[in-house]
């Protein structure tokens, strides 16, 4: 069996998947932190007190965009 090239080695299926993965886990913390602040922001929904979950929401989000960025900074193919 002949060595794979770099391009083959660059977009194996796990390289893919693991962009994929910290594509994924920034989308999921965007949305997170926009969903706590429309929380934050709303305060009182149909009489259910939302803001002890907004908080934790927001900053957990944010610590998840910030790990995707550093992963996708670190990323190599």
């Amino acid at each position: 069996m002949a060595p794979k090239t770099d391009l083959e080695k660059s977009h194996s299926k796990a390289s893919n998947f693991k962009l994929t993965m910290i594509a994924f886990l920034g989308a999921i913390g965007f949305a997170a932190v926009w969903i706590g602040v429309a929380l934050i922001l709303k305060g009182n929904f149909n009489n259910w007190n939302f803001t002890p979950f907004a908080l934790p929401i927001a900053i957990g989000g944010g610590v998840l965009l910030l790990l995707s960025y550093f992963l996708i900074a670190r990323f190599t193919r």
